[in-house]
């Protein structure tokens, strides 16, 4: 990598002069890149080296800055990505140095026998294919495709279908084969069935249709239950704890903190019930209003006391 590098730094050199073109400033802007590329690489941060590589290149796209491209990757233990950049290296339209393609060559060689790939059939065509989430093309594929050894995920999507996902394991060396399938997207709308049971002029009894009118009922019975349960608990108590050591009591030894904080726990608990019974009334009312076949409805809530206890010993 080295000396292409300083063959291409060399190159752009010569571009550099004081009315440059546009395109002379492209080189040199590319030549800045490839510099602190080049110095990241050498001090051994290969994730900072291929991010001015592929900045270069995106700025002037050279053979000898794809090669770089490569080499970082191949740094990063990204075998896949590394191969892709040699093989473009060997493919440019370019001119490539004959010592950079021999190099490249050299490099897939050794990256090949490290992975495997998977070869990718689709029944439809012009569907976009990715593997582990990254685009590889469009059906039909013209080769198999390049992974490392293990698990992938491969997809293909449609932009007026559904896509389809397979999941294939490759080995070092091998062909996997895998076909997907896309299904189409079809919709259809079917309408709600209307309940069975009517009155005996036909029309829908004023009880059905109304799923989470009775659901919201359901729970408010047992919250106001719940709420009775917890208040008379507490009732009973308070009312234990006030002939024994309270006022009521003959000696008034007073009541011990524990047995104190219980009652208060127990009328908490009740004023909460009570609270949410209250709630799941106004709930029920407003949810018999809007469910079912309009009617007017016009609901009455009640209104829920709790025991509210005070105590003083």
């Amino acid at each position: 990598m080295y000396t292409s590098s300083l063959v291409l730094l060399l190159t752009l050199a010569q571009a550099a002069s004081p009315r440059a073109s546009p395109q002379d400033k492209v080189k040199v802007k590319a030549q800045e890149l490839l510099t602190e590329g080049s110095h990241r690489y050498e001090d051994g941060d290969y994730a900072g080296a291929l991010d001015k590589f592929s900045a270069a290149y995106a700025a002037y796209p050279s053979p000898k800055l794809m090669f770089n491209i490569g080499q970082a990757n191949r740094e990063l233990s990204r075998p896949v990505e590394a191969l892709e950049a040699f093989e473009k290296v060997l493919a440019s339209e370019l001119d490539t140095p004959e010592d950079t393609a021999a190099d490249a060559r050299r490099f897939i060689a050794q990256l090949q026998k490290n992975l495997g790939r998977i070869r990718i059939a689709c029944t439809v065509s012009g569907a976009k294919v990715s593997v582990d989430g990254k685009d590889v093309g469009t059906t039909p594929l013209p080769k198999p495709i390049w992974v490392t050894r293990g698990r992938h995920q491969v997809t293909a999507s449609q932009a007026d279908g559904v896509g389809a996902i397979g999941n294939v394991e490759v080995n070092v060396g091998e062909v996997t084969s895998l076909t997907l399938r896309p299904q189409a997207m079809t919709l259809a709308l079917v309408p709600a069935p209307l309940a069975s049971a009517r009155n005996a002029d036909g029309s829908q009894g004023w009880w059905l249709g109304r799923k989470w009118t009775w659901i919201a009922a359901g729970t408010t019975l047992l919250l106001t239950t719940g709420a009775a349960a917890s208040g008379l608990a507490m009732q009973s108590k308070f009312d234990s704890l006030n002939s024994s050591c309270g006022s009521a009591s003959p000696n008034r030894s007073g009541c011990v903190d524990s047995d104190i904080a219980s009652v208060r726990t127990r009328r908490d608990l009740a004023n909460v019930l009570w609270g949410l019974a209250a709630a799941g009334v106004v709930t029920t009312g407003v949810l018999f209003y809007v469910e079912g076949s309009p009617m007017t409805v016009t609901p009455t809530v009640g209104v829920a006391t709790g025991f509210i206890a005070t105590i003083a010993y």
